[in-house]
Parts: structure tokens; sequence; C-alpha cells
């Protein structure tokens, strides 16, 4: 079995640099979808997985359920926690959490869901299975991720190009690909089925889009920050070329971010 112990201290370090919620407020959209497929009833006792800065985990606690917020990073949580309280929802607790390793209890939760953060974490099938025991049977799980072939997906598959990921790690966007999904739930869930959509990012033109996300997304800054000269020159040209693929008529961008939201009942 493989250690990640490592891996996750350093992805830990990596979503604390930047500021993640100014690119967190730019999904809005694939939120409100995400809540919408998960349909969160009043009462519901509804876990955000992976929740980041606790956009989705607001959301769900909007529409009257108990929720709870875990992530691996703190300084992300502080920010959800300050969110949280500046939109009236002290009750929302937000809790440090390996998604590999949740500190709750079998069947604990009638809804879980994730935007996209579950996705990053090393091994994908304890991810799965901790799903699975923490969901209550008869619950739901409802999660977006992005598709391989979409823009995020593309995004990363030119990051990797210039600093390649740690040899061996499954593609986080198997939880895009309904096929690597079905595999990965496996016979805990029933009644699994997918919803497609889009969350563009807008922009002025590539360089403004490339600014936002080269200062406040951790991934790029971290892959940034391991490169000099004429090879961080290399990487920025080939991310503005990739955005100026998306620039319409008037000049300027709207950058296509494709998304799966997989939704399943706990067997």
């Amino acid at each position: 079995m493989t250690d990640f112990t490592e891996l996750k201290t350093r992805q830990r370090a990596m979503w604390a640099l930047g500021e993640y919620d100014r690119i967190a407020d730019g999904l809005t959209v694939s939120t409100d979808q995400t809540l919408r497929v998960a349909a969160v009833r009043q009462g519901e006792k509804v876990l955000d997985l992976a929740t980041g800065t606790g956009v989705t985990a607001i959301a769900a606690r909007e529409r009257g359920a108990r929720v709870t917020g875990a992530d691996l990073t703190p300084e992300l949580l502080a920010v959800a926690r300050d969110r949280a309280r500046a939109a009236g929802f002290d009750d929302i607790e937000f809790l440090e959490a390996d998604a590999e390793a949740l500190p709750f209890a079998d069947a604990s939760f009638d809804v879980v869901l994730s935007t996209c953060g579950h996705m990053f974490a090393p091994d994908q099938p304890r991810v799965a299975a901790e799903l699975g025991r923490v969901t209550r049977p008869g619950g739901r799980v409802v999660f977006l991720a992005w598709t391989p072939e979409g823009g995020i997906g593309q995004w990363f598959r030119i990051t990797n190009a210039h600093v390649p990921p740690p040899p061996g790690l499954a593609s986080p966007f198997n939880w895009g690909n309904p096929e690597q999904v079905r595999t990965l739930l496996g016979s805990a869930f029933a009644e699994i089925s997918f919803t497609q959509g889009d969350c563009p990012q807008f922009g002025d033109s590539p360089e403004s889009i490339w600014e936002l996300f080269s200062t406040r997304y951790g991934p790029t800054i971290r892959a940034l920050g391991s490169l000099e000269g004429p090879a961080r020159e290399a990487f920025r040209r080939d991310m503005l070329a990739f955005l100026a693929g998306y620039r319409a008529a008037d000049g300027k961008v709207r950058w296509g971010r494709e998304y799966l939201i997989t939704r399943a009942i706990r067997a």
C-alpha cells in the first residue's frame, strides 16, 4: 500500500498558496447545479467534503441542512469560517480532515457533497470507500469533478508537461470520467447518474485570466515557483496560447470549464 503522507503534506501547503477564495467565487454556477442535483432538503445532515473556502457548505446551509465542512487545509478552513459567519451561519461545523480517513462514524450523513476538491486526494479507492462508509443506506453522494477533456483538464495537461506530477499517481480527472467513477464507487452505490455542465471563466484577455490563476490558484503558483528563466516563460507562453483559443470576436475570453456531476445512492 502506497504511503501518501508526504504528498498530502505538500498538497496542503499548495492549496494554502494564493487566494483560493478568488477562484472559488467564479464557481457559483457549478455549485448551484450540484445543489440542484443533490436536492438537499430541510433538516438533512450534510457533509461537504474538501470544502475549501466553504462555498458549497454555505449553499447547503442556505437550503436548511445541518452542515459539516471538512478539508485538509487549515488556511482554507479559516476563510470558510469567516465566510459562513458573514452569511449568518455560525452553526456550520468546519473540521480539518483527510478525505481518505474521515473522522466520522459509519452512516453519519444523509448527503455527502463535493465540488471538485475530493478529486485531488491521491488514494482514489480510499476516498470512494470513505464516501460509502459515512453515507447512510439510501443516502446520496453528489460530487462535481472537472472532465479530462475540458478546459481545466487541458490546463493541468499543459501544467504537467512543464512540471510532471509524481510518477504512478492516478489522474484526478478519473472522477470526471463516468466509466472510472462507476469502477471507483463499485457495489457500494446504486442508481449512479451523471449530469454535465460548463462553468466558464470570463476575462478581458488571455493575460487577465493568466494573471488571476498564476497569482491566486495554488497548483499554478506552485508550478511556476518550480521553474526559472526560459522554462518559466515557456509555461506562461503555452498557457496564453491555450487561453487565446477561447477568444471571442470582441477579443474577450470565455474559457470553458466543463464538469461532470455524479449522483449515487448508497446501497
